[in-house]
This record gives C-alpha cells, sequence and structure tokens, in this order.
C-alpha cells in the first residue's frame, strides 16, 4: 500500500513539475508565458513552440514583456533564424503583456514610426490603407498587465487580439512581413535575439 501511495506521489510530484516547466518568464518584466500555444483559425489548428522572450524598452522605462512563437521551429543560425521567422508560410505569433499605463496615441504612433522605419517610401505606399486598419485597432489607453496577441499566419494574413478583443484580419502579405519586422528587422525596437534564442542555442 505505500509502495502505491509513494508512486501516485511521484506521478503527481511530476505532473506538477511538467506544468511549472510549461511557463517561461521574462526576466525583466518578471511577467510569465507559455512555452507553447495552441489555437484554431478557420478550421485549422496550429501548436505553436517559443522562440524566445525580450522587454521592449522605451529610454530607461519597461513597456512590456514580449514572447514569440513559431509553428515547428528549427535550429539554426542567428541570421537564418530572422531570416526564416520574417518569411510567411510557418504560423508565427507575438504576446505582448504590458508592465506600465500606456496612452493609446503613443501606441498608434510608436507602430505607425515602426512601419515608416521598416518601409521603403514606395512599399510604405503600398501597405498606408493596411497600416491605417491596423492602428485603428488601438483605441483605448493600455493598462499594467493587458495583453495583445498578434498572429502572422500562411497567406499573410494578421489577427490580432488587443485587449481581449478581437479584431478584423488583415491580409496582405507585404505588411505581415514589415509589422514582423519592427522586432525582427535590423533596426529592432527590442533586443531581437532574445527573441530566436531557442532557435539559435546550441
Amino acid at each position: 500500500m505505500k509502495t502505491y501511495i509513494c508512486i501516485a506521489a511521484l506521478l503527481c510530484f511530476a505532473a506538477v513539475s511538467s506544468l511549472a516547466q510549461e511557463k517561461v518568464t521574462e526576466p525583466s518584466t518578471g511577467k510569465n508565458f507559455d512555452s507553447k500555444v495552441s489555437f484554431d483559425y478557420n478550421n485549422t489548428d496550429y501548436t505553436l513552440q517559443l522562440t524566445g522572450v525580450t522587454v521592449r524598452k522605451k529610454m530607461v522605462f519597461k513597456v512590456y514583456g514580449m514572447a514569440h512563437y513559431m509553428q515547428e521551429p528549427q535550429k539554426m543560425s542567428e541570421d537564418a533564424a530572422y531570416k526564416t521567422v520574417l518569411t510567411d508560410g510557418k504560423a508565427k505569433q507575438i504576446t505582448m503583456t504590458f508592465v506600465r499605463d500606456v496612452d493609446k496615441q503613443k501606441i498608434q504612433d510608436t507602430y505607425r514610426d515602426g512601419f515608416a522605419e521598416n518601409s521603403s517610401a514606395e512599399d510604405l505606399k503600398k501597405i498606408q490603407s493596411a497600416i491605417d486598419q491596423y492602428v485603428g485597432f488601438f483605441t483605448k489607453d493600455v493598462k499594467e498587465n493587458d495583453q495583445f496577441v498578434i498572429r502572422w499566419l500562411p497567406g499573410g494574413i494578421i489577427s490580432a487580439t488587443v485587449q481581449g478583443e478581437q479584431k478584423p484580419a488583415i491580409t496582405n502579405q507585404l505588411f505581415a512581413q514589415t509589422l514582423w519586422s519592427i522586432w525582427f528587422g535590423e533596426d529592432s525596437i527590442v533586443d531581437r535575439e532574445d527573441l530566436v534564442s531557442r532557435m539559435t542555442a546550441k
């Protein structure tokens, strides 16, 4: 009887340990993120793995903790990881959890600046209507612990959930690539190497 109890206790401990390992903490903000996410979109099931976490800072102030996920990520060099992340095909997700209040106008201005800095003048004109639609998603001031979830699905589909509200999808491959470039491009607003650390770790 004691043996059975012991085994049951060990199994219970293993299950709890396994659950604990499913959370990853962004060290600067202390925000926790799942090591994988699963969801359904248009009757297709997706499971994405965490590729890394980082923090967005504005000067010395922490703004949000961030996690990035991708469908079936592989081990590769850092440069190859950025190229892969910025290529349409595999589903990807960005999750941001805010650590401070942010005015909605600042959110909108930051996105507009990000698109401008990661586009040529010609490309910016091509995606301007998509940018306007996307920026229009952010109509409320952000409070601490609010969350944005942005998904890039195959075919250049951007699906965003802002503060718990699902927004209409935007289908535009160039727009999707430019949006992701805000964090993964050469002029990234975060330490982009942190976001691919699980793809590049030996």
